[in-house]
């Protein structure tokens, strides 16, 4: 890590966080995405659920010794994914199931979430759409249930809050002790007669509601800083 460090000096660059968003993701997986993740796994663990977030973990706590390493104090991830496949759901509302998925959620990360405790760094979860985490509502219903744990922080980015037509400033007024990192994106969302927030399994190009560059989109950026 000191070399590393080293080579970023000399060429007046530094690192200011490591992520695994793709192995945060691994960390749990609802098995109607099996298959659409398994690739993000080492060959090894793929079509063996357990042993991937295994694997998974294991990365989780090696980022945090590695974060400790190179004197960084955040951390980006994503959540992963139980409750996701329920959301809007048909039949409706079932509180007993999101229940057990949001206790799963806490239970797999709760270790994850002591070690970066230990190597004093905080563990920032992007607020995602595709993620248990993807708005206030679930940060809370998560950090309540891993007894507000301090590690427990946030990666805010206001493009993925305004795709889904939240508003992403009072998003920082409510929750800005827990922002600990910070994705500058920009993104549009232009509703129309034939799709909305949902998409309707278009491209990204095609959506109502699609990134942009910095500048092309709707984030009032001045205000958010």
């Amino acid at each position: 890590c000191d070399e590393v460090r080293g080579v970023l000096v000399e060429r007046g660059l530094s690192i200011s966080e490591l992520s695994t968003h793709l192995e945060g993701q691994l960390v749990a997986v609802h098995p109607a995405y099996d298959d659409a993740f398994d690739g993000f796994a080492p060959a090894e663990v793929r079509g063996n659920p357990a042993q991937r977030q295994r694997w998974a973990t294991q990365m989780l706590m090696h980022a945090a010794k590695a974060s400790q390493n190179l004197g960084l104090s955040a951390h980006a991830t994503f959540s992963g994914a139980l409750a996701w496949p329920y959301l809007y759901p048909w039949p409706p509302h079932n509180a007993a199931l999101l229940a057990e998925a949001f206790q799963t959620l806490a239970r797999v990360w709760r270790p994850i979430l002591d070690a970066f405790d230990t190597h004093g760094v905080d563990l920032c979860y992007e607020i995602h759409p595709g993620e248990d985490l993807h708005d206030g509502a679930t940060f809370e219903r998560f950090l309540a249930l891993v007894d507000n744990h301090p590690r427990c922080n946030i990666l805010y980015d206001p493009s993925h809050l305004h795709l889904q037509q939240m508003d992403y400033l009072a998003f920082i007024d409510i929750y800005h002790s827990r922002i600990k990192a910070f994705h500058v994106k920009d993104a549009e969302f232009r509703g129309n007669g034939r799709s909305g927030v949902y998409g309707g399994y278009q491209p990204w190009i095609d959506r109502a509601g699609r990134f942009r560059s910095l500048g092309d989109g709707q984030i009032d950026f001045k205000t958010i800083f």
